[in-house]
């Protein structure tokens, strides 16, 4: 048997005031454990951090992938409607016959389409006024998409 080191009490453990009388268990110390979930979620936020810093440094440091001014022009003898924008958002545009809309952006797109089984339309893009890209269709309520990057 064992003396109680607090209260003098001999026994395994202490009746008096329940400590352990065991020298050796007395002088163990618990190592806090790690949770396998937050070791994890901590590897996974980590990972996107890294992949996201990466990504930006590579679209930033991309030869030719700089912000340029692009217009998108409208040609069409109907009525039509859809979507234009660049990195920045996108808006929702519509209208007949013929419009431009300017976009400041290192990447754009459009997706237009007719709203009448006749007519034509034509979407262009112009990259710092130079056509890029360019799409036709005659087919009732038919659907243009074009797509640029600087």
């Amino acid at each position: 048997m064992t003396k109680c080191s607090k209260c003098g009490y001999e026994n395994n453990y202490c009746t008096n005031c329940g400590s352990d009388l065991n020298p050796e268990k007395q002088n163990t110390k618990m190592s806090p454990e790690l949770n396998p979930l937050l070791v994890i979620a901590f590897i996974i936020i980590f990972s996107i951090i890294i992949w996201a810093g990466f990504w930006w440094f590579t679209i930033q440091s991309t030869p030719g992938m700089s912000e340029a001014t692009f217009t998108i022009v409208i040609e069409s003898d109907t009525e039509w409607s859809g979507s234009i924008g660049g990195l920045g958002g996108s808006r929702t545009v519509s209208g007949s016959g013929s419009a431009s809309f300017t976009i400041h952006s290192s990447i754009v797109s459009a997706c237009i389409q007719k709203q009448t089984e006749w007519g034509y339309l034509t979407v262009k893009i112009l990259k710092n006024g130079q056509l890029v890209e360019q799409q036709s269709t005659t087919a009732p309520y038919g659907v243009v998409t074009v797509s640029a990057s600087s």
